[in-house]
């Protein structure tokens, strides 16, 4: 039975969303259960990132120089795939809101975001993977107990993030057609990478900060994950420590 206090509204019901109702979270009870929900599929996630990831890590290091086609082959899938799955996300929020079809996609989702993880890992040497994988289990929790302590509502600053995240496109597709160019062997371009990649962990560090808000919630934050959007949440969250993982891995990984 929840107590007089999980009883209490979220949100005042003049607030800015007149908030709750509108959301589906009427209670911190909900919201409670919403928030182990999330990082629930959140760890199942990751758990298969790594044991999936570290196992093609391990196999794409080793089959790179005896069937290199094959490598590239999984890395062009997972990447198909992983790019697919967000197409279907962006241009059918319903479809993550309907079980158990949600729960298959994440699963597709999931799988092709540990093999590309894994292929990408194995261009390093396995002890420089470790460490910086014990660097972003670091700065997630550190960031996470951050967004849930503070009074400071980051969700306020999304037209910030988005435009951050479009120059980032825009400088990693210059980069890119630098280097089909030929540019990849440069002092400059390397400097450049380094500069993406410092540009890159910095916006992921944000995004984890802006999520984890978005999910735990409370009066202080304006935006909120809607409780049928778990499966959302969940991805949201996992692609941003995904994509710091890779960053800081550009950053202090050595490569083979």
């Amino acid at each position: 039975m929840a107590t007089d206090e999980e009883r209490q509204p979220l949100i005042d019901g003049d607030g800015p969303q007149s908030a709750g109702h509108l959301l589906g979270i009427e209670s911190t009870a909900v919201r409670h259960g919403f928030v182990q929900k999330v990082y629930g599929i959140l760890g199942v996630q990751l758990l298969v990132t790594t044991v999936i990831g570290g196992l093609v890590m391990n196999y794409a290091a080793t089959a790179s120089k005896s069937n290199p086609s094959l490598v590239m082959g999984l890395l062009v899938l997972s990447s198909v795939v992983t790019l697919g799955m967000m197409f279907v996300f962006i241009c059918c929020p319903d479809t993550m809101r309907n079980s158990p079809t949600n729960y298959i996609l994440l699963t597709a989702f999931t799988v092709a975001e540990a093999v590309l993880v894994g292929v990408i890992s194995a261009q390093y040497t396995k002890e420089s993977v470790m460490m910086v994988l014990a660097v972003t289990v670091l700065v997630v929790l550190g960031l996470t107990l951050f967004a849930c302590q503070t009074k400071y509502d980051i969700t306020g600053f999304a037209p910030y993030f988005v435009a951050f995240s479009m120059v980032m496109c825009g400088f990693g597709l210059v980069l890119w057609i630098a280097s089909l160019c030929g540019a990849g062997g440069s002092p400059a371009f390397h400097g450049l990478r380094l500069v993406y990649a410092v540009c890159g962990a910095l916006l992921f560090s944000g995004f984890i900060v802006f999520d984890t808000q978005m999910i735990v919630g409370g009066k202080h934050t304006k935006y909120q994950f809607s409780i049928d959007d778990y499966c959302m949440a969940a991805i949201n969250l996992y692609l941003d420590i995904v994509q710091l993982f890779l960053f800081l891995l550009e950053l202090f990984g050595d490569r083979r």
